[in-house]
């Protein structure tokens, strides 16, 4: 094994290169994450002065504990065979997305034209990702024609205790080959997983054990808002939620055929449910007034009976009995719940025999269990990154993150206040216009309309 001698805080370390012990995600430079070899001063555990360190934690751990965990990183890691090419990112999102876009062939390289993201990955023979709602025009047939792959890039289904909105970095990403999981125009690796994939009873076993977490520790894709305790809730009456989208969502516009806008998704919700106790949720980027899809106070509440703006989306789940929804995430949310679910749309959870698809065409032709849901879009497609540690991560692991960080903000933190609607007031309708027509001129496409949140 090769070493090298390093000074660290005034102490001589034999630091060891990256091997069976030591993550390739680490660096003689930054120090390891997963070993240290004292010279000097009294071990603190391990072998001699071999110290065995998880790779995320830090925490001593034995040898062969280290080297099976050391061997997860590099698996990761060598999964990137070709060099990664991203394309239009932007950059509060780079650092997650280079830790996760590292491999063999080096650091990913960033671009944000066609041209750019062409001619680097014929010089690298690279790999070309971009954020599915922001891939330049013309970027896939380019690809095509120079023989180079193409994936698109979108936020996982456990995202961060924050809002991407607000420039909150995200601890999961999906990469798909083939489309994106939200848009049913076009045959996505979600859905072919979900439609032949051979789901082992220890994957089912595992995925069973993560939903159960997610829902012991209340944790959602975005984990802010505030709790619902204080709210008065009807008794003896069947509570129905309906989430709000952005309207202009890739999501609503290509998945939602017959309702398509917040308004329409009421009135059939009412007709549906003519009895129930109504509750409008507002989605926080259309509240805030960053995306269109608002409804007046006054119109929504000649169909519903209360509108549940800022409030946790878990929270709300834990109180009603049904979702009534186009493509929100809150309908996956509401079914690892056991909620019962009505889809107006196809988002990616409907047509599996698990939810009442009201969408045309939304029949997949196979049924699933929920944990087999859960184990295709939670583990299977998804990547994690520990936002801590910066390194890719399991979603058992990510759970630890995720609630370490809500326990942590203050609780005005986990709402969106006025000084925070006004900054993200000012991004939207001042800066972004300004840095959208600045990034068509450079030909990348836009980051808004994204998947269902």
């Amino acid at each position: 094994m090769a070493a090298r001698i390093l000074a660290l805080t005034g102490r001589r370390r034999l630091v060891a290169a990256p091997g069976p012990l030591l993550s390739p995600y680490d660096s003689p430079e930054t120090g390891f994450a997963s070993l240290r070899i004292s010279l000097d001063g009294a071990p603190v555990g391990g072998e001699g002065g071999v110290h065995y360190l998880d790779p995320w934690t830090r925490l001593p751990i034995d040898r062969a504990t280290c080297a099976e965990r050391v061997a997860w990183l590099a698996a990761r890691f060598a999964e990137n065979d070709r060099r990664v090419v991203y394309v239009g990112m932007s950059r509060w999102k780079r650092p997650a997305l280079d830790v996760l876009g590292a491999g063999p062939a080096g650091r990913p390289i960033h671009t944000m034209t066609t041209e750019a993201a062409i001619a680097a990955g014929r010089r690298h023979d690279g790999r070309l990702l971009a954020w599915a709602t922001r891939a330049p025009g013309q970027l896939e047939e380019a690809c095509a024609r120079a023989g180079l792959p193409l994936a698109r890039v979108e936020d996982g289904f456990l995202r961060s205790v924050g809002l991407g909105a607000s420039l909150q970095p995200g601890a999961s990403v999906v990469v798909d080959d083939l489309g994106i999981y939200y848009d049913p125009r076009r045959e996505s690796r979600l859905q072919r997983l979900l439609a032949e994939a051979d789901f082992t009873p220890d994957l089912v076993a595992r995925a069973r054990r993560l939903r159960e977490e997610v829902v012991a520790r209340r944790l959602s894709k975005y984990n802010v808002g505030l709790d619902a305790a204080a709210l008065d809730w009807p008794a003896g009456r069947r509570i129905v939620l309906v989430p709000g989208q952005v309207e202009d969502d890739a999501s609503v516009r290509h998945g939602s055929p017959l309702v398509r806008s917040n308004r329409a998704l009421l009135e059939a919700a009412r007709r549906r449910n003519p009895d129930a106790f109504l509750l409008y949720k507002p989605h926080p980027d259309v509240e805030a007034g960053f995306r269109p899809g608002i409804i007046p106070e006054a119109e929504a509440l000649t169909l519903a009976d209360r509108i549940v703006a800022g409030i946790s989306i878990v929270d709300l789940l834990d109180r009603v009995h049904h979702v009534e929804t186009m493509t929100s995430l809150a309908g996956f949310e509401a079914l690892i719940r056991g909620l019962s679910v009505a889809t107006h749309g196809r988002p990616f959870y409907s047509g599996w025999g698990l939810s009442e698809d009201l969408a045309p065409g939304a029949d997949r032709g196979r049924r699933l269990s929920l944990d087999e849901l859960v184990a295709g879009a939670m583990i299977l497609y998804s990547r994690y990154l520990d936002p801590v540690a910066m390194k890719p991560c399991s979603p058992e692991q990510l759970l630890d993150r995720l609630s370490a960080a809500r326990a942590a903000a203050p609780r005005n933190a986990l709402s969106l206040g006025r000084t925070a609607h006004l900054v993200m007031r000012a991004r939207y309708g001042l800066l972004n216009p300004v840095v959208r027509a600045l990034r068509l001129r450079r030909g990348v496409g836009r980051e808004a309309g994204g998947g269902p949140r």
